[in-house]
């Protein structure tokens, strides 16, 4: 997580616009309800935390969880600033969560831009889909490119990615409902930005 902790000093300046119209397409597809209770995770800095906020109200809880120190201190300068009390965040590594650290099972879960850079990204999404409360909703927000090209292979060196991944397999195969579509494109993206979705089953 070291390169992680430097990225984030320049993370939200040199990404977050770049990322902002389909924050709100995820958080959109993942249909939070007031009251609800969302895993987000890889947090990052927290750039998706205003529009879940806004989701779940007051009476709702987010629970944002990272592997880095830096970015998890961005996250709680987002947090502080923006007087986002129902967020708490967990230096965790995804493979350990369990129930007891979210504080119950979450009914949501949001895994943007964490596929293609997870090291064992099936695993992982198993592990994270057997916290998910039954009924529960997820969705995937990744990059896909079967050849990246220059800008990919640019993405792939500075998140530490693997924009080859098919990263909405493992929740095509495990939920119902399954949809998958593309979301609006920038070149800087370095292949076609996707959007994966689907509930788990009572």
């Amino acid at each position: 997580m070291a390169w992680y902790d430097i990225f984030s000093r320049f993370y939200d300046a040199s990404l977050e616009p770049l990322y902002r119209e389909q924050r709100r397409l995820a958080v959109q597809a993942l249909r939070v309800k007031e009251g609800s209770a969302v895993l987000d995770v890889p947090c990052g800095t927290g750039q998706s935390f205003a529009e879940l906020a806004a989701a779940t109200g007051k009476t709702g809880r987010i629970l944002g969880v990272d592997r880095s120190a830096g970015m998890l201190r961005e996250a709680q300068r987002r947090v502080t600033a923006q007087a986002l009390t129902q967020i708490t965040l967990l230096d965790r590594d995804a493979r350990a969560l369990t129930v007891d650290d979210l504080g119950g099972r979450p009914d949501r879960l949001l895994v943007f831009l964490g596929m293609t850079v997870f090291p064992e990204p099936e695993a992982i999404f198993d592990h994270l889909w057997s916290l998910l409360a039954p009924a529960g909703r997820c969705v995937l927000v990744d990059v896909h490119a079967e050849r990246p090209g220059l800008q990919g292979r640019m993405v792939e060196w500075i998140a530490r990615a693997d924009l080859t991944r098919r990263f909405w397999e493992p929740l095509e195969r495990a939920g119902t409902g399954f949809t998958k579509e593309e979301l609006p494109f920038d070149p800087r993206h370095g292949g076609q930005i996707l959007l994966a979705a689907a509930d788990k089953p009572r």
